[in-house]
């Protein structure tokens, strides 16, 4: 994602490159927003007995949003608050803005706090996760997902319907050599940035002669193992880069050094003022119900130089994080 950030005017201009960046967007832009952009809307001059779709550039002020992650869309309603010169009948009108990667778009936050909030949670998304084409197989069947800062997407299944005979050793070969020509075309349709392997130990070296990717020992393979590997965060990129490694030290301090954790908004905020998080963890739906409370608290992490995690409540740690309050801090002392 491309960003630079005009402090003195409180806009952020961004560019997203690629569908996982509008999640971030999603939770950069908040109700009584400015944004601006290159948009098409149809127009009808006065005199004109006809509208036509003409290209404009517009600023709304946003009432409403609405995402869906896996069809890569992100919708900004509201009012039409600025238009270019020349362009009447616009304003005060209602637009939707669709934001879609490779075009830039402004953001005007509200306030100060919002402003330095939104540097932090885009630096975070300039470090995210890779986006992984997994490989869950086992002896009886192997499941194709894609693996991104959004989720997890299973994408295609595979059952080993061979009949068994012959040497033990062998058994295998037709369906391992189906599962690599199946992620050959998924690899060139989703064009990852790794493909990883999981799955039994001895399953993997097998199939290991068909697909080339990173290999992680893991209990169980197919659909099972797709959430194996998303539950236990077993592969040490996705551990960190999810926050799973962050939780796992807080649920430790928790049980054996409570003073070096804070839980829920007010204590939370009240270690962000002092200085005192070493790691925060935010729920994304509590960045959306709580907006000028949260953003104030990652602001200040972020000024003190936390690592700060943004934590999607549709997974096992979000779970726990919303039990916590939405909200929860590893401190420095």
């Amino acid at each position: 994602m491309r960003y630079e950030v005009d402090k003195r005017r409180r806009i952020v201009r961004v560019t997203p490159e690629r569908e996982e960046d509008l999640y971030f967007l999603y939770l950069l832009i908040d109700v009584g927003d400015v944004v601006r952009g290159w948009t098409v809307r149809e127009y009808k001059p006065d005199g004109t007995k006809e509208g036509e779709r003409v290209k404009m550039f517009l600023g709304i002020k946003v009432e409403a949003l609405e995402y869906h992650k896996f069809r890569g869309s992100l919708r900004v309603r509201g009012p039409v608050v600025e238009v270019e010169e020349g362009i009447e009948g616009v304003k005060g009108r209602r637009h939707t803005f669709d934001i879609v990667a490779g075009r830039e778009v402004e953001i005007e936050k509200a306030d100060e706090e919002a402003l330095e909030a939104a540097e932090g949670v885009l630096e975070m998304a300039k470090g995210i996760l890779p986006r992984i084409l997994l490989v869950s197989v086992d002896d009886e069947e192997a499941a194709f997902a894609y693996v991104t800062a959004l989720g997890v997407e299973v994408l295609y299944f595979l059952r080993n319907d061979a009949r068994r005979g012959g040497e033990e050793g062998s058994l295998l070969d037709e369906f391992l050599a189906a599962v690599g020509k199946a992620t050959e075309n998924l690899r060139r349709r989703y064009n990852p940035d790794k493909v990883v392997l999981a799955g039994p130990q001895i399953i993997l070296e097998q199939v290991a002669r068909y697909v080339h990717g990173d290999r992680i020992p893991q209990s169980s393979g197919g659909l099972a193992g797709v959430y194996e590997f998303v539950r236990r965060g077993l592969y040490d990129a996705f551990k960190a880069e999810m926050g799973f490694s962050a939780y796992e030290k807080l649920l430790q301090l928790l049980a054996t050094n409570s003073e070096r954790v804070a839980t829920g908004p007010k204590d939370v905020e009240e270690a962000a003022s002092a200085g005192r998080i070493d790691a925060l963890l935010v729920l994304d739906s509590f960045i959306k119900e709580n907006p000028g409370e949260v953003w104030a608290i990652i602001s200040r992490a972020y000024k003190s130089r936390s690592k700060i995690f943004i934590i999607r409540e549709d997974t096992e740690i979000g779970v726990g994080l919303r039990a916590m309050g939405g909200v929860a801090a590893i401190l420095r002392w």
